[in-house]
């Protein structure tokens, strides 16, 4: 009888241990720190990687942000973006957003749909080719990041801009 309750003694001991291992309120402690990722820095390794600086138009502040994707900039922390500047015969746009909270990333990812579901029904009007590019891409969002990826490259430029993380 002594040793079983030596041994749910010890037990208790080694699992509170092991909780105060986990850090801080229960979050895991880990030796790497995160990553701070500058979104024009993705956007530039882009552009290297695919040749897009000269057949993209830049969008410089969140005033055209909010202009062209109806995003408000109290919702933006950061970001890059740039579309095409020939949208008769393409449809290459790259936008990434890192929202300043969860609620403005919701808003956000919701601005973004609208304009990849415009994008998608303007093309399903005049270019069946353009459309199935369309249809490839989608609107994705990692915690605060938000991005909408339009290319007929998107899932090697996405695999890019994820390796950044």
């Amino acid at each position: 009888m002594k040793f079983r309750n030596i041994l749910a003694l010890l037990m208790g001991v080694f699992m509170v241990t092991s909780l105060c291992a986990c850090g801080v309120d229960g979050v895991p402690v880990t030796d790497e720190p995160k990553k701070e990722v500058v979104l024009t820095e993705v956007l530039e390794a882009i552009n290297a990687e695919f040749g897009f600086a000269d057949e993209m138009k830049a969008i410089e502040d969140t005033d055209s942000l909010e202009l062209f994707y109806q995003i408000s900039p109290d919702d933006v922390k950061q970001f890059a973006a740039e579309t095409t500047r020939n949208s008769a015969e393409d449809i290459t746009e790259i936008i990434l957003v890192e929202a300043v909270d969860e609620e403005a990333a919701l808003r956000v990812y919701d601005a973004l749909e609208v304009r990849y579901n415009s994008q998608r029904d303007l093309c399903a009007s005049y270019s069946a080719e353009l459309l199935a590019v369309v249809n490839e891409c989608s609107v994705e969002r990692e915690n605060n990041f938000v991005t909408l990826i339009m290319s007929d490259k998107d899932d090697v430029i996405n695999e890019l801009y994820k390796s950044f993380f």
